[in-house]
């Protein structure tokens, strides 16, 4: 499992909740930027940018709305990834969507 991946998982390993605003805003604009363009996550990318915008304003709640169906995306985004990615990105997908 690459380690931006192995990070992401630890990082909501206590839940949410437990992840700092800007630490999150870090997260999801390295992710938006490592997916961009990549065949296939189009909808991952899009749901990053608005959680990201959500983020910076400072909507925790909209924030928060957005992670199911960003968690979906990453699950659906999990088969077409490289096999050693796949298990975490479902692990990561279970932890958006709890």
């Amino acid at each position: 499992m690459n380690q931006q991946l192995q990070q992401t998982i630890a990082a909501l390993s206590g839940g949410l909740q437990g992840v700092p605003a800007d630490a999150a805003v870090e997260n999801v604009t390295t992710w938006h930027q490592t997916l961009d363009g990549v065949p296939g996550a189009e909808t991952v990318v899009e749901h990053l940018a608005s959680l990201k915008a959500a983020l910076e304003q400072g909507d925790l709640e909209g924030a928060a709305a957005l992670l199911p169906d960003l968690g979906a995306a990453t699950e659906a985004l999990a088969p077409a990834a490289p096999e050693a990615d796949q298990d975490g990105l479902r692990q990561l997908a279970a932890a958006l969507q709890g």
